[in-house]
């Protein structure tokens, strides 16, 4: 188990940067994305991977296949809904409220949410390569959810994040999400 603790800025639809830090404030390890890279970059090891924005690309840094945008969109608290859905129901609620499942080709979705507000619940993956769930943790009214938990069913990846003031349309910098790795820097590009 590894706990990191750091800074997480995201972006819609697909733009993120997360720094891990050091008890010490420096960074131990950096994660950028957007639409059209995914940088990881191992600090203490001068070690730092490109790839393309993909499911492929999230599987090999998180061990789970995800699109950037699906990924941007759980951390922010929300969940895309399955592309191309064959099947909708709006299912009665349970222990955790009401819920949509969505069936396609590819795999299924179920979304529980919140009558009130709308805001995602839990959601969970199925039929897929992967099955997983994201489990939410509110926040304060009108806020960002307080935190996320994502696990595989298979048990091998379980991430939890908690946020502290979480703020939402602070309108930072678009060059937030760039990374320019040193030159003393091994880099593996998989583009």
């Amino acid at each position: 188990m590894q706990r990191l603790a750091g800074v997480l800025l995201l972006s819609a639809p697909s733009s993120l940067r997360f720094e891990a830090l050091s008890p010490f404030g420096s960074p131990v390890l950096v994660v950028v994305g957007d639409m059209t890279t995914l940088t990881v970059w191992e600090v203490l090891d001068d070690r730092a991977y490109i790839l393309p924005p993909s499911p492929s690309a999230t599987r090999r840094w998180l061990g789970l296949a995800m699109g950037e945008d699906e990924l941007v969109a759980l951390l922010f608290g929300c969940v895309v809904p399955l592309k191309d859905a064959l099947a909708l129901e709006l299912l009665p609620p349970d222990d955790m409220g009401p819920s949509l499942s969505l069936r396609g080709a590819d795999g299924a979705q179920r979304i529980w949410f919140d009558p009130g507000s709308g805001r995602a619940r839990k959601a969970r993956f199925t039929g897929g390569a992967e099955p997983a769930e994201a489990v939410f943790v509110d926040g304060a009214a009108g806020e960002p959810p307080a935190g996320v938990t994502l696990r595989t069913a298979d048990g091998k990846l379980e991430v939890s994040v908690r946020y502290r003031d979480p703020q939402v349309n602070t309108g930072f910098e678009p060059e937030l999400f760039k990374l320019t790795i040193p030159e003393r820097v091994r880099i593996r590009d998989f583009r």
